[in-house]
């Protein structure tokens, strides 16, 4: 077996002291990983730290916005919808959970500086259209982090995925409102 792969799995199934140890016999050998060999940005590290830090940004606010929609909804599907919007609600903190620690990973401490929730009439189409502006935002914050990445494959995947969600969570509001979106 290769010794990084060693060092891998022992780091996996460790005690915190052993993994110490571990981690400091790899860092010391010719092996330690860079971030060199991930591949380059596009543009410097604050750049890519700042797109970050929007798209955080950008997720607690529509975190909050299906929470706070999800309480005012009114009609006889209103238990089925809640339960949808909380789901999308957590995928979108889980989303900012992954961001954050990108951003701490890249040496930087995630600041989440603005949360707001549009004011928008109480019915399902006006929170469909804010909603849906809201991902389309994200949608974009997530389309200059994948142009960012570079020769970065695991930023540019890991951009993609949260574009994914994002996309699916514009197509359920485009299914469940009349309007045409974007």
């Amino acid at each position: 077996m290769d010794p990084t792969n060693t060092a891998r799995v022992a780091l996996a199934i460790c005690s915190p002291t052993a993994t110490v140890r571990i981690a400091a016999r790899v860092a010391s050998s010719r092996v330690a990983l860079t971030v060199e060999k991930e591949g380059g940005y596009a543009g410097p590290d604050g750049q890519v730290i700042s797109l970050l830090q929007e798209f955080l940004n950008a997720k607690y606010s529509i975190d909050n916005a299906y929470r706070s929609f999800a309480d005012r909804v009114r009609g006889p599907w209103r238990d089925a919808l809640v339960d949808h919007w909380q789901e999308h609600a957590k995928e979108e903190r889980s989303a900012a959970y992954d961001i954050a620690m990108k951003i701490v990973g890249l040496g930087a401490d995630p600041m989440v500086t603005v949360t707001s929730v549009p004011q928008c009439p109480g019915n399902l189409d006006a929170f469909c259209q804010v909603l849906a502006k809201m991902e389309l935002d994200t949608i974009e914050n997530g389309r200059k982090l994948i142009a960012m990445s570079g020769d970065n494959a695991a930023m540019k995947v890991f951009a993609e995925n949260l574009v994914l969600v994002d996309t699916k969570h514009l197509d359920d509001l485009r299914r469940m409102s009349q309007m045409s979106v974007g």
